[in-house]
């Protein structure tokens, strides 16, 4: 009888430990955000928000924009494949900007990183991706670069030019990371910076790139990055779990997040829950197969109690690609992702913050998008 009641209260506190996955965003989700949670600009492509609060009691955004229009000639004849919106991929720069509130409205203040075109370094174009962090007493700025690789190719029958040399830039990004002893030093160029990737494709588990960093502190004090890749010859995208000692080491891939294309994702954020003891990542899902989430491009919800076996949270769907600003109607949307969880120190959800556009970007003027081809960042309160 002893062993049996041992057996049940174990048992007990096993579902207990799992039955705390309640987490359920969609529902706590502000529905109607105003005007001030739009943060945009006229001339600049928006992506990409990170924000943390600082020691001053504002809120900082670190966010990714490159400009619209053409882009010159200069140091490639097909700088011509980098216009408009897909200029992401070699003219995206880190930009900074500032809130009262948490919500916003938030304003640009200054690029702080930015491609030279310096061949001799590894993150030549395309700064993108940034997330902050503070561990200890650092902030941690972790982002994204590429290069330029002419010999990349792929096998078999012979590729769209235009194409092939974008793969060229794309199959070069790495992960790496700032670290500064505050917010003013990390944004007046006051930081370290390893002279190395701390994340790169090994052709093991990650193929071509590394991309879409998110960096948090497990309860075991060590530090742990889920980031995207993809199978071999522009596969499909996979998600993998890393682990390291400090924040800005390099890190060693430990485990797949999920590898199958029926549960293709990409830009993570991570986060440890310390109520509920596991982690948590909000995804983009990128797949048709309706098992993450109803509709390809759904904002989703994984989770895992160790950090590196990873499930689909008991309610995985944060949100539809739809918006609905105060006092209008709701809008579909043709993208909404990028999506940055805001959280406490107890790792409880604050905010949620996400890239979005009304219309396909890359279908715009390239000169001029219309406000609906423009992009934008937009916050939503958590309750």
């Amino acid at each position: 009888m002893k062993k049996i009641a041992v057996f049940i209260v174990a048992l007990f506190g096993l579902l207990r430990v799992y039955a705390q996955d309640d987490l359920d965003l969609a529902a706590m989700l502000q529905k109607a955000p105003d005007s001030n949670q739009i943060f945009k600009s006229d001339d600049y492509y928006t992506w990409c928000s990170s924000v943390i609060k600082g020691e001053d009691g504002k809120y900082h955004m670190f966010y990714s924009r490159w400009p619209h229009g053409k882009r010159a000639l200069d140091d490639d004849s097909m700088n011509y494949i980098f216009d408009g919106f897909s200029g992401w991929c070699k003219y995206s720069e880190i930009a900074y900007a500032t809130a009262d509130k948490l919500e916003g409205p938030y304003h640009y203040v200054k690029t702080i990183l930015k491609g030279t075109g310096d061949k001799s370094v590894w993150e030549r174009y395309a700064m993108h991706n940034p997330q902050i962090r503070k561990f200890g007493k650092y902030y941690y700025l972790y982002y994204i670069g590429n290069s330029f690789d002419s010999t990349f190719t792929l096998p078999g029958k012979p590729r769209d030019k235009k194409w092939m040399h974008w793969l060229q830039y794309n199959c070069t990004q790495k992960v790496g990371v700032l670290k500064a002893a505050s917010l003013k030093d990390l944004v007046n160029g006051k930081f370290e910076k390893p002279a190395q990737p701390i994340m790169q494709a090994d052709n093991v588990h990650a193929f071509e790139v590394t991309t879409n960093p998110t960096v948090t502190q497990g309860p075991d004090g060590k530090f742990y990055m889920m980031y995207k890749s993809r199978k071999p010859n522009v596969g499909n995208m996979t998600m993998w779990m890393a682990v390291c000692d400090k924040p800005d080491g390099v890190f060693t891939t430990i485990s797949e997040v999920f590898t199958t294309p029926e549960m293709a994702c990409e830009d993570p954020c991570l986060w440890y829950d310390h109520k509920r003891k596991r982690f948590y990542a909000a995804v983009k899902y990128y797949s048709n197969a309706k098992v993450l989430a109803p509709d390809f491009g759904d904002l989703a919800l994984i989770t895992s109690v160790d950090g590196k076996t990873w499930t689909p949270a008991a309610h995985s769907l944060i949100s539809a690609k739809v918006l609905q600003m105060k006092g209008q109607k709701q809008i579909n949307l043709a993208h909404l992702e990028r999506p940055f969880v805001f959280t406490d120190k107890n790792g409880q959800a604050k905010a949620l913050f996400a890239a979005a556009s009304v219309e396909e970007p890359s279908k715009g003027d390239v000169a001029k998008p219309a406000p609906a081809f423009n992009t934008f960042n937009v916050s939503f309160l958590i309750k």
